[in-house]
C-alpha cells in the first residue's frame, strides 16, 4: 500500500482542519496515512492512523523566530519522510507548505501535493515583515511543487495573476463536507428557545463580527443573533454588546462542534467576513437548508452563491449594506423560503464522497 503523509499545522477549529478532518476516512482506504502535526491540538473526531509531531510549537511564536526556523524544521522533515518511507506527501496551510517545499530542495524526492485555502494577495496585503516573508515565501516555493490545489477560482486566480504561478500547475479541489454527518448532527436540540440570525466564525478582525452587531442593532427585530466562535476579540465585542446595550439580543456562545444544530434552527444566516480562501461554513449553512446574507468577499463568495442565487451577497466592510442586506432577508419570507428550498442542492456538489474522489486522481497523478 502507498504511503501518504498528510501535513498540517494541527487539526484545530479552523476550516482546512476541518477539510483533512473529513477526507481523512476516504483517504485511509487507499493509503497508509501518516498524519504529521506540528501542534497537539485536534478538534474533530478522525480515524485511526498514525500521527507524527514534527515539533510541539505555539501559536503565539514570533514571526520572525518561525521564518527563522524554517530550514531546520524542512530537514527535520524530510529526514521524517524518508524513515517513513513515503510515496506521496499532501500540505495544507502556508507554514507546512512551506517547511515541505524547502525540503524538496534540500533533496526530499517524494510526490508533493499542496492546498492553497486562503487568497494571499489578501491575507497578506498589510505592510509588515509577516506579510512581506509570506509573500516572498509563496512565490519562491510554491513553483517547486507537483501540484497546487486552490479551495477557490478566486484563489487560483490568486496565485497565477500575483504569484506568478503556472496555471496549468493548479487544479481546484473544492472543501469537503460530510452531509451525511451534518445531517445527523442538525437534529441535535438547542437550549435557546428565542428564533435567531446566526453567524459563525473565529472572533477577529477578519470575520468582521462588529460591522454585523452595528448592522443587526440598527434593525426592528425581535430576533436575536447568535455568533459561535472563539477569537482575540472576545472582550471588545461584548464591550460593543454592551454598548449598543444589547446583551440581551446578541449572544456570544462560544466555539461549538456541532454548529449544526443552530444552522438547522435559524431563521437565516449572516456572514459580514473581509476575507476568506472558500468559506466552509457558507457551504454547511447551505447543507443545513440555510438562506444567508454574505458580503461578496474574495474569494469564493459569488463562486458559492452566483449573482445572488442562492444566496444575498452585500458589500465587504459597508455597514449600511449589510444593513440592507439583513432587512430584505427579514421582511422577505419568500425570498428567504426560495433560498431556504435551494441551499441542501448546492450543498451536494461539496460532499465528501466527490471531493475525495477528486483527491484521490490528484494525489495518484
Amino acid at each position: 500500500m502507498q504511503k501518504l503523509a498528510i501535513f498540517i499545522y494541527s487539526l484545530g477549529s479552523g476550516g482546512a482542519e476541518r477539510v483533512v478532518a473529513t477526507l481523512l476516512p476516504m483517504l485511509n482506504l487507499k493509503f497508509e496515512v501518516h498524519l504529521i502535526l506540528m501542534n497537539e491540538k485536534i478538534s474533530y473526531e478522525i480515524p485511526k492512523c498514525n500521527i507524527h509531531f514534527l515539533e510541539h510549537s505555539k501559536p503565539s511564536e514570533n514571526a520572525i523566530l518561525k521564518f527563522i526556523k524554517l530550514p531546520f524544521l524542512a530537514l527535520k522533515y524530510k529526514k521524517m519522510c524518508k524513515k517513513l518511507n513515503i510515496n506521496t506527501e499532501f500540505v495544507f496551510l502556508n507554514r507546512p507548505n512551506y517547511i515541505a517545499l524547502m525540503a524538496r530542495i534540500f533533496g526530499n524526492k517524494t510526490r508533493l501535493v499542496i492546498n492553497e485555502c486562503t487568497t494571499p494577495s489578501v491575507m497578506y496585503k498589510k505592510k509588515n515583515f509577516n506579510s512581506w516573508a509570506n509573500k516572498f515565501l509563496i512565490s519562491c516555493l510554491y513553483p517547486k511543487a507537483d501540484l497546487i490545489l486552490p479551495n477557490s477560482k478566486g484563489n487560483l486566480e490568486d496565485l497565477v495573476q500575483n504569484f506568478k504561478i503556472q496555471k496549468e500547475q493548479c487544479k481546484i479541489l473544492y472543501n469537503a463536507i460530510d452531509l451525511e454527518n451534518i445531517e445527523k448532527k442538525s437534529q441535535e436540540e438547542i437550549a435557546l428557545k428565542d428564533k435567531f440570525i446566526l453567524s459563525v466564525g473565529r472572533l477577529d478582525a477578519g470575520k468582521n463580527h462588529a460591522l454585523l452587531i452595528r448592522a443587526y442593532a440598527r434593525l426592528k427585530t425581535n430576533l436575536k443573533l447568535v455568533i459561535l466562535g472563539e477569537g482575540i476579540l472576545k472582550n471588545e465585542l461584548e464591550n460593543l454588546i454592551q454598548g449598543l446595550d444589547l446583551e440581551n439580543q446578541v449572544l456570544l456562545l462560544g466555539f461549538d462542534n456541532n454548529p449544526y444544530k443552530y444552522m438547522s434552527k435559524c431563521e437565516f444566516f449572516a456572514f459580514a467576513s473581509v476575507f476568506e480562501g472558500f468559506s466552509n461554513v457558507l457551504i454547511e449553512s447551505l447543507a443545513c437548508g440555510c438562506a444567508v446574507v454574505c458580503t461578496d468577499h474574495k474569494s469564493g463568495a459569488k463562486e458559492l452563491f452566483g449573482n445572488d442565487e442562492f444566496g444575498l451577497l452585500v458589500e465587504v466592510n459597508n455597514e449600511n449594506s449589510m444593513f440592507n442586506g439583513l432587512k430584505t432577508m427579514l421582511e422577505d419570507k419568500n425570498l428567504r423560503q426560495a433560498y431556504k428550498n435551494k441551499a441542501k442542492n448546492r450543498a451536494l456538489d461539496f460532499d465528501k464522497v466527490k471531493i475525495a474522489r477528486n483527491a484521490l486522481e490528484y494525489l495518484i497523478g
